[in-house]
């Protein structure tokens, strides 16, 4: 080699030197590690990659091997049993000359290690595992022969629980017998736990980790006896019954004996004590180390005991010796109340205190209640009532002598008895009764009330007015009535019964004068036409007066005649003519009456006069005055038409003498007066048109027939040009003009002109053919007009007034039999309908011409006709409600009662005279006001979420007729939408009225609710009613308040406020990001506002975002600073630079070839190792300052010096630093979204990038305090990433606090600044409503005075409010806040309302009590005193079960005349008693509720009081099942469950609870319906399953919430369960890949289990053959699984899933 290529190679080699080239060994360990079981084999290779060296070796105390050739370049050092502990193995290259690097080696990482097979466990207290409570006791664990000791942990667990970790730092490498001693201080809680230890040898990564337990050590804690007694004293109250048990509670092991003394004498403490047993005991408990007693004294508590008679009688006046006892422990406090109030008894009773008293015994332990009834006797007070009385004679009159006293006054009367005076007593009062009286009542009555206690007396006087008018006697018959020339009757006159006594002298007398002394008369029946007879009577007392009979002799008439007045000859169409009906000698003339009849049809009555009477005669011409016989004569308007032709007119005679004439009266009727009409004549336009087309050389007939009477001449007027050809009424014309055809008879004339208009015929050929036609058509005619000439001679005839022949019903005319018999038609033409046609409509009018009525109410319709052709009116309408045909009348009125079918169509109809009858439908329409009205939002439960659509239902219940409905959607003051309804149907209907609503911001919070309208034209008012208001809450995402982002200026010592606040449902929670780490150790006051103060005020950009449930929003502030002077800030940047390259350079200068800093290179010596021998004493260097604590990142400067002059070089090789977090966040991995409460959350605390980690403290904060601190005992140096969990019980006083977590670096001494906090994570918590104001509520209300139902809650989310009220009118009044129910006048009626408050988390009710504030009502309040009450036997409370017994007594505390119960069942009254019993069997209806009324003697004479009786009746049937659904359910799809309701009543208290296992999910109130009487109802539950609720159990609860009057608890039905069954698809229980090492020999197994279902089926796949009957199991396990790839594949009908396992070959040599 020549000296340039030495130099050449020695300079490379200093240049690689200078840079670090072959800084490391150039020799390479496989494995670089190893670790050996002691005796195992080992083998590792050596290798290297340099090319130019000397040789390669091993050096070991076993198995050293030195290698002296070049080759090979790698050498493997193997030992089959390694024995030798201290071995320490390193492979060594040495270089040649022409190498570049020096000697080296490198060491082998090896360990060596032995574990034992079983470990033990003893302990300082003894095998048995008995120890003494709080004694402390040495647990010793074995472990024998193991190694390295220094990788052994020793664990202890109690229970387990690690209690207690030992680790050894002994370096030790061979093997040695090592204890782990554990201090255990028992307590009774660990009685029967179990200790043991757990030795475990961490060889990890390159070794094995092993483990070996001991046997469990069973410990038994003795402790005790200890004796705790719940006692306050030396005074022990218990309840009579209870047990001497529960006062103490003795604790030990083993278990203590107990005695009980009582005054020294055993007893037994579970015997249930009574009152007698009162005294002092003492209590003694032995156990193992003494005993232990205690003594007290025991009361015996029991509830008052009272004792009195349940009636008292007393001397008014006279001293009170009523004795009551009472007993009890608490000693009861006494109460008397009377009337409700609360009285004290005085020492002398007065009358005042008769009544009913109830006494209450009351101790806080109970109350019980005793009835006495107080009778004060006392005189007669002083009469009353009793006054002077006038009546007329005849009246009736009253005098009524009342008075108290106890006992009952007796009465008796002092006056002139007569047979008309009627003496009554009853109910303490005595009346006389004068009926018809008389001159012989009048006088003085006295009345005398007694009783055992004293008498008194009142005298009053009675005068009757007008006695003398009427005389004592009576005529019998009273109106006689005698025929002319009949039978002689007589009349007999005596006085009354009462008079007879006094009566002198009786006789007749008549007009004449004459006296017949006798008490009988008889007329002459052939003269006495006015005899006047009077009987005149004398009596002792009254003198004389005197009776007339009334006495009629009648004659009927001679005869009765008809005919024309004024002498007329002829009757003319509507002209007015007189009818005179002429009645010969008839008496008397005054009871005549004269019907006329026209054919069948009865007319009115005429007028009656006398005939030939001259006006002035007054005195013959008065037929009411003569009475002896006349003739008269009576006439009648009448108007006829041509239809009235040939009509009969008669007139009868009737004598009505009244019911004591003959009977039926007799009647006379003329012979019958037929009229022939004259009517003027009628042109027929119909064959003779107005104007008429003429073709050339064809004439055309102008027939002109005229109908009249008489018959009408026809006569023809035309030009004189015009030559037609006339031919009576015919005439034919050839030629255009106007000709006028004439009708004339003797009552009037017309006339009628057509128009002829002539016509050219172009068309000859169609004419020809026309004229063939014509030809032809004619001939046919004349053939068919001769038949009929020749069979009737030209006769025309007519069916009109036709009628049938006497003689025989088939008449031969012309030869040939006809059907009907004819008449001769004259030449006027007949439309032959059968009966003539009215042009005009129905004469008919109603009024009112329309009805609307509600359904159940009454109505009236009138209808009239203003024709004078009516023969008859009539009403059809529903049956059993028409009116029948009714003759003669002009109107007829149509009354229905109730209107009970929907459909009713009255028909009013008429006959007219001429036979036609028509008719006129009213138009009825019956309508209902619903019966309920309800808002409801089906598709949702809970808030809305905006934007979204969501379908708004109201449900009208029951309502007619649908298509007047209207339905108006209100949301606040607004109707935003109204739909109406087209449906024909006139019965009451259920229909709903669908709104979709898009959620939007601006609905939050508003209300809505929906009005049923019934519209009807004119309108009708006050036909609406309001549904209940449904409160809409609405979620949607945070928006600012002040939107966009801001820039800000910040200026030193000035705060500076960055304002995020922003709206949102729910409230949005705020985080900050900052652009500086020191700032985030700040905590702020305000989540929505960050408030930058010196000396955390940085410029930059800070964001803060707000977030709820919905989304995010985030703002940005550019925070700017103030210009300043920049010059400060120069210079440190300079300073940093230079201090940078320094650093820099003095790297190079001192980088050693081992990776370290260094002032000294020396090098390696070849084979030797490069270190010192340690010096047994301490290292001799200081450092200044002796120890560092800086933060990652950060410069720091120490010196190391040494006082040694022994040094050859001094260096550094290390450096420790802290590294605070790079970030802290706090989150809610467990859930997102609000909590709910009760609930358990997780929440986290990230902390990113920390170091040393056991310095680490992490606070959990909320609000202002620490609740949690974790600390970590890693011993890593380097920064982790780590997390702190903190395990939070949502409660109500969570909610809207904010929780932030702090990371803090402890060092010692401490150091301030090292501490980083969270953004805050504001806590929203889910809770049911509570009230503000807890527990139901009794208020008054006044007259005139608003008062406030006031059922604020609070919950999150806000809860909404339904009220449900005890009267249906009030339900149409909205109140303006739905937390607060303003009761007002007309709407503030007592009785019990209820509100409910409810949310997302359930639901609360709170009952309101509104009575009536105490006023003065004299009438009732104060005086009336009737108190209703139910009897000791029936329940309690104002809710009675249907079908239940009831018993109610009503009692009157004053003296009553009528005590007694109106009811629809059951009414009952007593005249005698103070109380009267109302009593029902079953209560099987729905009744209004009963009234007990009473009757009193003094004001206030009458009053009464209602029981509030309201029956419920629980369900039969709760039923549960799925809709429109059947089998089982799929996860994540959505189904509905129905829970149908049978027969239940009141359904306004009723709550529907849905259950999931015992978990309430829904619940459904029906507080909108208003039925009082069983219905059905049915509620939905919307379910979405996961498989976690596969084989759970739904339920649904009926529950009746009655309140607390109601039964408690409330009556339940609950459904058969329904099991749900969820399909799910497959779910690996590890759904990873998995990576396995295959050991060829051992068994494997790849577990592939996945749940599901159905249950999954497995299939497996794999390009190695897998054992045959295995490809279908779960698991595949196989000591002959070769490396690969297997696919197993989980599947059910759902879904197919797959997962992978990797089985690799393990490297030999672990």
């Amino acid at each position: 080699m020549s000296d340039s290529t030495s130099f050449v190679r020695l300079f490379v080699g200093f240049l690689l030197s200078a840079t670090g080239a072959h800084a490391s060994c150039p020799v390479e360990l496989s494995p670089p590690s190893v670790v050996v079981k002691h005796g195992a084999s080992v083998s590792v290779n050596c290798s290297t990659s340099e090319s130019l060296f000397y040789n390669i070796g091993w050096e070991a105390s076993q198995g050293g091997i030195e290698e002296r050739t070049k080759k090979p370049n790698h050498l493997v050092w193997t030992v089959e049993h390694l024995t030798e502990w201290t071995s320490t193995p390193m492979c060594y290259i040495n270089p040649s000359q022409d190498s570049l690097f020096k000697q080296c080696r490198q060491k082998l990482k090896l360990v060596l290690y032995t574990f034992p097979d079983t470990i033990s466990i003893n302990s300082s207290g003894g095998p048995d595992g008995v120890m003494n409570e709080l004694e402390m006791y040495n647990f010793t664990c074995g472990i024998n022969n193991i190694a390295p000791v220094q990788n052994l942990t020793v664990k202890w667990y109690k229970g387990d629980a690690v209690v207690y970790t030992d680790t050894s730092d002994d370096p030790s490498k061979v093997p040695v017998d090592r204890s782990s001693v554990f201090s255990f201080t028992p307590s009774r809680e660990d009685d029967g736990v179990t200790i043991r230890c757990e030795a475990h040898l961490d060889l990890w990564p390159d070794g094995p980790q092993l483990n070996a337990s001991s046997q469990e050590f069973n410990v038994s804690v003795h402790f005790g006896p200890e004796l705790e007694c719940f006692s306050s004293g030396e005074e022990v109250h218990l309840l009579e019954g209870e047990t001497l048990e529960r006062i103490c509670n003795v604790t030990g092991n083993p278990v203590s004996t107990v005695t009980w003394l009582k005054d020294g004498r055993p007893t037994d403490p579970a015997a249930p004590l009574s009152r007698e047993n009162e005294g002092r005991y003492s209590i003694t408990a032995e156990g193992k180390v003494f005993p232990v007693q205690k003594i007290f004294r025991v009361r015996v508590m029991y509830g008052p005991e009272l004792m009195c008679p349940s009636n008292y009688t007393a001397v008014e006046g006279a001293p009170n010796n009523l004795t009551c006892t009472v007993e009890g422990f608490p000693k009861p406090v006494t109460t008397w109340f009377k009337d409700g109030d609360e009285v004290e008894l005085p020492e002398n009773l007065t009358r005042s205190d008769t009544g009913q008293y109830l006494i209450t015994a009351s101790s806080p332990l109970s109350s019980v209640d005793l009835t006495v009834d107080i009778n004060v006797m006392y005189p007669p007070s002083e009469i009353v009532e009793l006054e002077d009385a006038e009546v007329d004679v005849g009246s009736t009159v009253w005098l009524k002598c009342s008075s108290t006293g106890n006992p009952r006054p007796k009465y008796f009367w002092d006056y002139y008895r007569t047979a008309n005076v009627m003496e009554i007593n009853e109910d303490g009062v005595s009346r006389l009764h004068i009926h018809n009286a008389t001159g012989y009542n009048m006088g003085s009555y006295t009345c005398h009330a007694g009783n055992e206690r004293g008498n008194v007396s009142t005298t009053a006087r009675v005068t009757v007015k007008g006695d003398k008018g009427e005389c004592p006697i009576e005529i019998t018959p009273g109106r006689m009535v005698v025929r002319y020339q009949g039978s002689d009757q007589h009349a007999t006159c005596k006085p009354s019964s009462a008079d007879s006594v006094h009566v002198k002298e009786i006789y007749w007398q008549v007009l004449e004068g004459v006296i017949t002394n006798s008490s009988s008369w008889s007329a002459d029946t052939n003269k006495d036409w006015d005899p006047r007879p009077v009987c005149t009577a004398s009596f002792n007392v009254k003198g004389t007066c005197q009776k007339h009979l009334d006495f009629t002799l009648y004659k009927t008439p001679d005869s009765v005649s008809i005919r024309l007045a004024n002498n007329l000859s002829a009757v003319v169409e509507d002209r007015e003519f007189q009818l005179q009906c002429d009645i010969t000698n008839v008496a008397p003339a005054g009871n005549l009456v004269v019907q006329w009849y026209l054919g069948n049809e009865t007319l009115s009555k005429g007028s009656l006069r006398v005939s030939d009477c001259l006006p002035d005669n007054d005195t013959n011409c008065n037929i009411s005055v003569v009475r002896s016989p006349l003739n008269v004569s009576s006439t009648i308007s009448i108007t006829l038409n041509r239809n009235d032709n040939a009509a009969e007119f008669r007139c009868g005679a009737e004598l009505d003498l009244g019911p004591e004439g003959p009977q039926p009266p007799p009647t006379m009727m003329s012979s019958p007066l037929n009229f022939t009409v004259y009517f003027k004549p009628v042109i027929n336009t119909t064959k003779l048109p107005d104007t008429i087309p003429v073709f050339r050389g064809y004439p055309e007939e102008l027939v002109c027939e005229a109908d009249g009477h008489p018959p009408p001449e026809i006569k023809w007027l035309y030009s004189s040009d015009k030559d037609p050809h006339e031919s009576g009424a015919t005439l034919t014309v050839s030629e255009a003009g106007v000709y006028s055809c004439s009708a004339i008879n003797e009552v009037d004339s017309i006339s009628h002109e057509v128009k002829v208009i002539f016509k050219e015929d172009y068309l000859p050929l169609i004419a020809g053919f026309v004229a063939v036609t014509v030809v032809a058509v004619s001939l046919v005619f004349l053939f068919i007009y001769s038949i009929y000439y020749k069979n009737t001679r030209m006769r025309r005839y007519s069916l009109k007034n036709a009628k049938l022949d006497t003689h025989s019903s088939n008449v031969a005319h012309n030869g040939w039999d006809m059907q009907f018999p004819m008449t001769k038609l004259s030449y006027v033409f007949i439309l032959c309908t059968g009966k003539p046609v009215h042009s005009v409509g129905c004469p008919v009018e109603m009024s009112p011409p329309s009805v609307l009525v509600r359904f159940g109410d009454p109505f009236s319709v009138n209808c009239s006709s203003p024709s004078d052709q009516r023969q008859s009116l009539g009403w059809e309408a529903m049956v059993g409600t028409g009116t029948g045909l009714k003759h003669g009348v002009s109107s007829i009125t149509l009354k229905i009662d109730s209107v009970k079918n929907w459909n009713i169509k009255p028909i009013c109809f008429i006959n007219l005279l001429d036979g036609f009858q028509c008719m006129e439908t009213l138009p009825v329409t019956v309508y209902k006001m619903p019966d309920s009205i309800s808002i409801s939002q089906p598709s949702q439960m809970g808030p809305m979420v905006e934007g979204e659509k969501y379908r708004m239902q109201c449900d009208i219940v029951n309502v007619a007729p649908l298509r007047n409905l209207s339905v108006h959607w209100h949301r606040g003051d607004k109707i935003i939408y109204t739909q109406t309804f087209d449906e024909s149907s006139e019965s009451p209907v259920n229909t709903s009225s669908v709104f979709d609503l898009t959620a939007q911001i601006g609905d939050n919070g508003t209300e809505m609710w929906c009005e049923a309208q019934l519209d009807f034209s004119p309108p009708v008012p006050n036909l609406s009613i309001l549904s209940d208001s449904l409160k809409v809450i609405v979620l949607y995402s945070p928006t600012f308040t002040k939107p966009g982002n801001e820039t800000l200026e910040i200026s030193a010592g000035n705060e500076t406020i960055l304002d995020c606040t922003a709206t949102g449902n729910p409230t949005p929670v705020y985080s900050w990001n900052f652009p500086h780490l020191i700032q985030k150790m700040k905590k702020n006051q305000n989540g929505n506002q960050l408030i930058l103060t010196p000396p955390f005020g940085f410029p930059g950009t800070y964001n803060c975002t707000a977030s709820n449930t919905q989304g995010s929003n985030t703002k940005y502030f550019t925070v700017i600073e103030a210009t300043r002077n920049r010059t400060t800030f120069a210079v440190l940047v300079g300073v940093f630079v230079v201090l940078g390259a320094v650093l820099f350079i003095g790297g190079l200068l001192l980088l050693t070839p081992e990776g370290t800093f260094s002032f000294s290179k020396g090098g390696y010596l070849k084979g030797k190792p490069a270190w010192k021998p340690v010096h047994s004493v301490g290292c001799p260097v200081e450092m200044s300052p002796p120890s560092v604590l800086v933060r990652f990142g950060d410069p720091f400067s120490v010196n190391c010096s040494s006082p040694s002059d022994q040094r050859q070089s001094l260096g550094w090789e290390a450096m420790v630093g802290t590294e605070m977090p790079d970030s802290i966040s706090i989150s809610q991995p467990s859930q997102m979204g609000p909590m709910v409460e009760g609930e358990k959350y997780r929440m986290q605390c990230d902390i990113v990038n920390v170091a040393p980690l056991r310095n680490l403290s992490v606070h959990w904060h909320r609000g202002d305090k620490i609740i949690y601190t974790q600390t970590f005992d890693e011993s890593s140096e380097s920064p982790v990433n780590t997390s702190s969990v903190f395990d939070l019980t949502a409660q109500i006083g969570d909610n809207g606090t904010e929780m932030w977590c702090e990371a803090q670096l402890d060092f010692s001494p401490p150091v301030p600044n090292l501490s980083i906090l969270s953004d805050s994570l504001k806590v929203i918590v889910l809770y049911s409503p509570t009230f503000t104001k807890p527990g139901n509520e009794t208020l008054e209300i006044s007259a005139g005075n608003e008062t406030i139902l006031d059922c604020t809650a609070t919950g999150n989310p806000t809860p909404v409010y339904s009220w449900n009220f005890p009267h249906l009118i009030q339900k149409v009044k909205k109140n303006q806040n739905g937390n607060q129910l303003i009761l007002t006048p007309p709407f503030g009626f007592p009785g019990t309302y209820n509100c409910t408050a409810s949310n997302t988390q359930g639901s609360n009710t709170k009952y309101f009590t509104v009575i009536e504030a105490t006023r003065n009502r004299t009438t009732f309040a104060v005086l009336c005193q009737v108190k209703v009450a139910p009897s000791s036997s029936s329940p309690p409370g104002s809710w009675w079960a249907l079908g239940s017994r009831l018993s109610v007594r009503c009692e009157a505390t004053r003296p009553v005349r009528v005590l007694g119960w109106e009811s629809v069942i059951s009414a009952a009254h007593t005249q005698q008693d103070l109380s009267v019993q109302w009593k029902v069997d079953s209560l099987i209806d729905w009744i209004e509720e009963p009234i007990c009324y009473g009757v009193f003697f003094t004001a206030p004479r009458q009053c009464e009081e209602k029981l509030n009786l309201v029956l419920y009746k629980t369900p039969d049937s709760v039923s549960i099942r799925p809709v429109n659904h059947s089998g089982s359910m799929v996860e994540g799809k959505e189904y509905q469950l129905l829970c149908e309701v049978q027969n239940i009543a009141p359904v306004q208290y009723l709550t529907l609870r849905w259950y999931k296992g015992q978990t309430e999910v829904y619940n459904h109130s029906f507080s909108e319906l208003t039925s009082s009487s069983p219905v059905q109802v049915s509620s939905i539950l919307m379910v979405t399953p996961t498989k976690a609720e596969n084989g759970a159990q739904y339920r649904c609860v009926a529950e009746l919430e009655l309140g607390p009057e109601g039964p408690q608890p409330p009556p339940t039905v609950t459904s058969e369960p329904l099991n749900a069954s969820v399909y799910f698809p497959p779910t690996f229980l590890s759904p990873e890949p998995e990576v396995l090492d295959l050991i060829v020999g051992a068994e494997m197994t790849l577990n592939c289990s996945a749940t599901g279902n159905p249950t999954p089926v497995y299939s497996w796949q794999s390009s190695n053959p897998i054992q045959e009957g295995m490809e279908d199991e779960a698991g595949l396990t196989s000591s002959s699984l070769l490396p690969g790839t297997y696919t197993c594949t989980a599947s059910n009908t759902l879904e197919k899933k797959s997962k992978q396992f990797i089985v690799k070959a393990k490297t030999k040599g672990v």
